[in-house]
């Protein structure tokens, strides 16, 4: 130990990894060494690396905070960071990150951490955009729980963000990293140095004259609510000091594109307020109605780390939930300036270009409209001479085919590429991933066995593996849990559409699948090719019963010859068919120029050649 009571330790490179030895000197001089295993870099700032760690001893995995001593050249920068080791050691709360241990040697400071493996609400809002109001609930009561606890320790953070909101393997919140902290001495005392996070500083910082104290803290949370809610800071510019100007001014709205409740509005508008003494406390923004007029869940499911929770799960937290009785009253005392809540709100679906993509198909199951080709033909036979209704008759019956189309086709999908890849439900109730790394994976309605498809081989040709969810490889679970993480969301009225839950000969999955401007298009290994518009249109071309299902925005199924689509006098379809056929083109050049062997190419070709010479 050094004259502070400090362990000290020394970094050795080792055979198997970077090890740091932290020598442990006992009150009898007995040494004892403590080694930590360092792993993959967690994320870095100005003067800190952050590592995963293995405690040798425990095998418990830490996050290790890694300051080097060159960097803290200036005196004012080490008295920062011992300050802040001095406040985080001494705070245990479980909405704060655990601090395990604090050591340095000549060359770094090490501070051990608990580890939070889901990341940040930083990661969490770039792949989700914002948040339903329930998971904002959730989030922002178990922030206020930790900020309750700070406060009540003379603790002010000075810098919350989505960047310092950590969330654990069980999916709990805890405020991290607190670079900025400051302890008052006495209570009333204001602290007068200007710090922070330019979209989340306070006013009152910014200005300077009168210091500030817990309220920036609240301030701050304000716009991680609005964050979470919109997508983007309240007051976010291009230019720094442009956002300090419209901070100072409480110059922000509310997009008309986002719904958001009256509660939400109303609580962000009493948080932002430019005077620090207006603003509620923390114990005042949880009896706000924008918590009580609802059960919260104490935490959510992992599931929501890649897509919203589903419909059924939200329904369970519905507002006629019992409300605890002091909570009750509280709501009461507030209830007058407010609205009352609406009974059903809508969960906006996230839009088809942003990342994460929930959709669910119209489709109703197969069948040749027999009702609608009647009243087309009297429609047709009264405006044409009668020497043509013979003609215009068999091409109506032309038109509208009696061929079988396909049976299976994407009932749902969600788009994780940013990520881990798609995650799609069929029309047989099998649910399926198509991953980053080109392998796939296909559950089989029962929920029992899947499929695992790697491309193998010189060639590079799909080879099929069939596993139950009880016995596979170690190396697949990882995608076998997101498998289910996906099927869990979107299993929400997963109805079955052709009535065959069993396993067919071979499990059917997308083979390859492609986002364009207007479009997603997939292609099925049955050689089915689907598209999906924008508009929620849909094509879906089978090249081998020769048949094409067309899905308008009323969610009506039409089949139609594949051989005299172009011929039919139903424009929208025609339009999308084309569009189709320009991106089955894209897709066949596309192939044509890969390098190397990664794909394979003859099928492939054959395929798209057949359907493009079609239509």
């Amino acid at each position: 130990m050094n004259a502070l009571g400090i362990r000290v330790k020394k970094e050795t490179i080792t055979d198997a990894a970077l090890t740091i030895e932290e020598r442990i000197v006992k009150a009898n001089g007995d040494v004892v060494i403590k080694k930590y295993t360092k792993g993959r870099l967690l994320g870095k700032g100005g003067f800190a690396k952050c590592y995963e760690v293995i405690d040798s001893e425990t095998k418990k995995t830490l996050a290790a905070k890694i300051v080097s001593k060159v960097s803290l050249t200036k005196s004012r920068a080490k008295q920062k960071l011992m300050s802040e080791i001095k406040i985080h050691r001494n705070l245990n709360h479980k909405h704060i990150v655990f601090f395990e241990q604090y050591f340095e040697d000549s060359e770094n400071f090490y501070i051990i951490l608990e580890l939070c493996v889901n990341q940040t609400l930083s990661e969490l809002i770039k792949r989700r955009r914002r948040l339903t109001e329930l998971e904002v609930k959730c989030y922002i009561v178990q922030i206020l729980e930790g900020l309750k606890y700070l406060h009540s320790h003379r603790v002010i953070h000075r810098d919350l963000k989505l960047g310092n909101l950590f969330l654990t393997e069980k999916m709990l919140l805890k405020i991290g990293d607190f670079g900025l902290a400051a302890k008052l001495e006495f209570e009333g005392e204001r602290k007068r140095t200007i710090c922070g996070t330019p979209n989340y500083i306070a006013p009152e910082i910014l200005e300077g004259r009168h210091g500030h104290s817990y309220e920036v803290d609240i301030w701050s949370l304000g716009v991680i609510l609005y964050t979470l809610l919109v997508g983007k800071p309240p007051f976010e510019t291009q230019d720094v000091k442009a956002t300090y100007k419209r901070i100072k001014m409480n110059l922000y709205t509310f997009p008309e594109t986002v719904e958001i409740s009256d509660e939400a509005k109303n609580l962000v508008h009493k948080i932002l307020s430019s005077d620090p003494s207006k603003r509620p406390k923390a114990e005042e923004i949880l009896a706000h109605p924008f918590f009580t007029n609802t059960k919260i869940p104490e935490a959510l499911p992992t599931s929501t780390l890649v897509c919203p929770p589903s419909s059924s799960y939200i329904k369970q937290y519905k507002e006629d939930a019992q409300v605890p009785s002091d909570l009750l009253q509280m709501r009461l005392e507030h209830t007058a300036s407010y609205k009352e809540n609406q009974e059903h709100r809508r969960i906006e679906r996230p839009n088809t270009h942003r990342g994460i993509v929930g959709r669910k198909s119209s489709a109703n199951l197969v069948s040749t409209r027999f009702s609608k080709v009647s009243a087309r033909r009297e429609v047709l036979a009264e405006n044409i001479d009668n020497e043509n209704r013979q003609n215009v008759g068999k091409r109506v019956q032309e038109e509208f085919v009696l061929t079988a189309p396909s049976k299976v086709w994407i009932k749902k999908w969600v788009d994780y590429s940013s990520k881990y890849g798609l995650g799609y439900v069929l029309s047989t109730g099998a649910s399926g991933v198509f991953f980053n790394d080109s392998t796939k994976i296909i559950l089989e309605p029962d929920g029992q066995h899947f499929d695992y498809i790697e491309k193998k081989g010189p060639e590079r040709t799909d080879i099929t593996n069939r596993y139950s969810l009880q016995d596979y490889p170690k190396a697949l679970q990882k995608k076998v849990t997101l498998l289910q993480y996906f099927k869990n969301y979107l299993a929400s009225d997963n109805k079955i559409e052709n009535g065959n839950t069993g396993r067919n000969e071979e499990n059917i999955y997308v083979k390859k699948w492609l986002k364009t401007k207007h479009a997603v298009m997939f292609r099925l290994s049955n050689k089915v090719v689907q598209v999906t518009f924008q508009d929620e249109t849909e094509i879906i071309l089978s090249s081998e019963s020769k048949v094409i299902t067309y899905v308008n925005k009323k969610g009506e199924r039409l089949n139609y010859h594949l051989n005299t689509a172009l011929e039919s006098n139903n424009t929208e379809m025609i339009k999308r068919l084309k569009y189709t056929r320009e991106i089955l083109t894209r897709m066949l050049k596309q192939n044509q120029h890969n390098q190397g062997p990664r794909i394979d190419l003859h099928s492939e070709r054959a395929i798209h050649n057949n359907a493009v010479a079609q239509i």
